[in-house]
């Protein structure tokens, strides 16, 4: 799989036991919706499947998945040699070592909850289960869909680990947090599709059916409300439908990857493949975000505001001086001003403006907090620091982090801690640690908007002086008509041409492009990203001396909260701003 591209994970859940007779029919239907959800993606978009293997469902589908040249990544519970004792079918497990020879990575599921002791003393919980457990919410968790072929009943129990209980950690994040809740989860970055299948000894005959469940919070237009519980619709929910177009537009976005430059980390040789990925996507989504389409879109901001201008000129000519022609004139800029503004929107520039460098920027926090945290086998994405709304728009984006680390492995690397700290909140200058790259950037917006302000100010100041200038022209104009004395401002300069005429041009069209052009300062916000900058000055240099302290305790809790407050208050300062620059839309104001 090339490192530059993102995967759509099909997570799998089902029953162990179904009814034999039934297995080919399953297996089509499976079939089909894995390639319904590949059709949905385009053909720079690999979709993957993460599988437990266990007897049954699990099985089914990976030989389907194999069938249909899709990568399978295995899941499991524990360790090999303990899983397959699990195995009530001693062929099958037997069997188990050739089928994970066959997948891309074999992956042990991590303690997600870390809840053993509390759920003990609520209620009683073997390790097994447990640890079945945990694999099905980390099974939830990574998948943007997932492939339940399940009975439909609910589970009945209040710590379970079967197949009714991964539909619900898919689709209500109902699992433990560190404070022993459940957590307010995120109710539109998983949908389940559900094969309504029957088991071993229900009697009643095989009706399969396929559709889709989401939760009845997630925003789903139409669909029948099951077991008071989830929305059952016959078609791909459109949230998550919004998240594979995300995930296909970014990966068929070329970008040249061998370019030399020094982008998080310079020795990428002491890298392991995770984080080699994880730079390979930052460098993409950051060029993508400034080179591709932020440039682009203050340039068609500049034009809009350029074409605005002429219309008020080419308009007030055609009006006040009575040429008639320069109707066709006007015509013709507020066709381009349609035209310029219709292929900005349709190229997206600036909503991939945003998104792009709201991933490079969740990337590169993902990228140092995971670093620091080498001795945590699974250190948490970093969007789950977003705030509620942040995490509803940009949940594309976790599960790309995610899905990174499913298909890369992540190993320990001997790299100092306060090095890498000092890359990602220091003064390094290759690369650029964020107190040097804000402190270099403060002075140049100040300049930028300094510059900004004083041309918006000299039009401004233009506007002004011409509307004063015609009011005495006007003054002088009234007192020599009582001497009947006729001076220039009464005449012609050419044919009806008034100067007059030109006056009221002028005005007019000084004060379309003051408007305008403000507009086109206004959007670039450069005393708002100086005042930004100044504000992350500030919190880097208290960083970088709390830092000094927290390396001095050589206490892993600490040190371990100490990162993760860094990173909560970079992510959700990112949130913020790309909430108020994605206002900024291009859009037509005449």
């Amino acid at each position: 799989m090339q490192n530059d591209k993102i995967p759509i994970v099909i997570g799998v859940t089902g029953h162990r036991n179904l009814v034999s007779a039934d297995i080919p029919a399953i297996k089509r239907y499976v079939e089909k919706a894995l390639t319904e959800i590949r059709n949905q993606c385009n053909s720079d978009t690999p979709i993957i499947m993460l599988n437990a293997f266990a007897e049954g469902a699990d099985i089914l589908c990976a030989e389907v998945a194999f069938s249909m040249n899709i990568d399978v990544y295995a899941l499991l519970p524990c360790p090999l040699e303990r899983y397959v004792k699990s195995f009530d079918n001693k062929e099958m497990a037997q069997k188990l070592p050739e089928y994970l020879e066959k997948t891309k990575r074999v992956i042990i599921a991590p303690d997600i909850e870390k809840n053993k002791d509390f759920i003990d003393k609520v209620k009683p919980i073997k390790d097994v289960d447990y640890e079945y457990r945990q694999m099905g919410i980390s099974m939830a968790s990574n998948s943007h869909i997932l492939l339940a072929l399940w009975d439909g009943k609910p589970s009945d129990q209040q710590f379970g680990c079967g197949t009714a209980d991964v539909v619900r950690f898919a689709l209500e994040q109902n699992y433990l947090s560190s404070d022993h809740l459940y957590r307010p989860g995120l109710i539109n970055d998983c949908a389940v599709e559900w094969i309504s299948v029957r088991r071993q000894g229900d009697g009643a005959e095989c009706h399969l059916r396929r559709a889709w469940l989401s939760s009845k919070f997630a925003p789903v237009n139409d669909g029948e409300l099951y077991r008071d519980r989830y929305v059952v619709t016959q078609t791909m929910p459109s949230f998550i439908k919004r998240i594979i177009n995300k995930t296909a537009e970014y990966n068929a976005e070329k970008v040249d990857l061998t370019v030399d430059r020094p982008k998080l980390w310079k020795d990428v040789d002491e890298l392991d493949s995770y984080h080699k990925v994880l730079r390979c996507h930052y460098i993409k989504a950051d060029n993508l975000s400034y080179v591709a389409n932020q440039k682009i879109y203050i340039r068609l901001l500049l034009t809009i505001a350029c074409l605005g201008t002429l219309v008020a000129l080419f308009f007030t000519m055609y009006d006040d001086a009575s040429i008639k022609w320069m109707i066709w004139f006007c015509t013709a800029a507020i066709i381009l001003l349609i035209g310029i503004t219709k292929y900005g929107q349709k190229r997206k520039v600036h909503e991939k403006y945003v998104d792009y460098r709201a991933l490079a920027e969740a990337i590169r926090i993902q990228f140092y907090m995971s670093i620091v945290l080498q001795n945590r086998p699974y250190p948490d994405v970093v969007c789950n620091f977003y705030s509620w709304s942040q995490k509803s728009n940009y949940s594309w984006i976790s599960k790309a982090i995610k899905s990174i680390a499913i298909i890369n492995e992540r190993c320990y690397m001997n790299i100092d801690r306060t090095q890498v700290v000092n890359v990602w909140i220091g003064n390094s200058s290759e690369p650029s640690g964020q107190l040097n790259y804000h402190a270099s950037k403060i002075h140049k917006n100040r300049n930028r908007a300094e510059l900004n302000n004083k041309v918006s100010s000299i039009i401004r100041l233009f506007t002004i002086c011409i509307y004063i200038l015609i009011f005495i022209f006007e003054v002088v104009s009234t007192i020599l008509d009582w001497y009947n004395i006729q001076w220039f401002w009464d005449g012609f300069i050419v044919g009806e041409f008034s100067w007059r005429n030109l006056g009221v041009i002028l005005v007019g069209t000084a004060t379309a492009a003051s408007l305008l052009f403000s507009g086109y300062f206004d959007k670039l916000s450069y005393d708002r990203k100086a005042d930004d900058n100044e504000h992350m000055i500030s919190f880097y240099s208290s960083a970088c001396e709390r830092w000094k302290e927290v390396s001095a305790l050589n206490d892993e809790v600490v040190l371990e909260k100490f990162i993760y407050e860094v990173a909560r208050e970079e992510i959700i300062e990112n949130g913020i701003w790309c909430s108020y620059v994605m206002d900024n839309e291009l859009e037509i104001e005449i």
